[in-house]
């Protein structure tokens, strides 16, 4: 990764060990959930069976995704969209209670700019992280996950990722 002055770790002197670790540790404290506006495209992709899905879609359940090291896994599931920000910060909340360092966060979302640009407003609000970038899915997790979906990734960088010195 570049440094505030464009020059990579290599450049500064660190070692491929020193960067490996700095990596692993970065990996170890970041995070994030996604979720769906409907359990159709789930269903398509075989992630849910049909009646999870049908009946999920009947009572508006909405599925809290967790992505972490390890995988995808499903957390936790919300009655409409509505309830999905509250309880994904609360959520939130639990993954950052009581670690330090740099907090870097993103949203992703598939055609759903007016939901990524609350989601930002209220985490910028929030956490005041050093950086809250938005995006858009790519076409695959698009497909995949249907319009509507959205995420939001955390990264907190306890050190190490200061500026190289000149």
């Amino acid at each position: 990764a570049a440094g505030a002055n464009g020059r990579t770790r290599r450049q500064a002197g660190r070692t491929a060990a020193e960067i490996a670790r700095h990596l692993e540790a970065l990996r170890a404290s970041s995070g994030g959930f996604f979720t769906v506006e409907r359990l159709e495209y789930l269903l398509r992709s075989g992630r849910v069976g049909r009646a999870r899905a049908w009946l999920g879609d009947l009572l508006d359940l909405k599925p809290i995704l967790e992505v972490g090291a390890e995988g995808v896994y499903p957390l936790d599931r919300v009655r409409g969209s509505a309830a999905l920000i509250p309880r994904v910060l609360k959520h939130l909340d639990g993954r950052l209670a009581g670690r330090r360092g740099t907090l870097r966060l993103g949203i992703v979302h598939a055609d759903a700019p007016d939901r990524a640009d609350e989601l930002r407003e209220r985490l910028v609000a929030r956490y005041r992280p050093e950086v809250c970038l938005v995006g858009e899915a790519t076409a695959a997790i698009g497909a995949h996950a249907g319009p509507g979906a959205w995420g939001v990734f955390y990264q907190i960088d306890a050190g190490g990722n200061s500026p190289a010195p000149d």
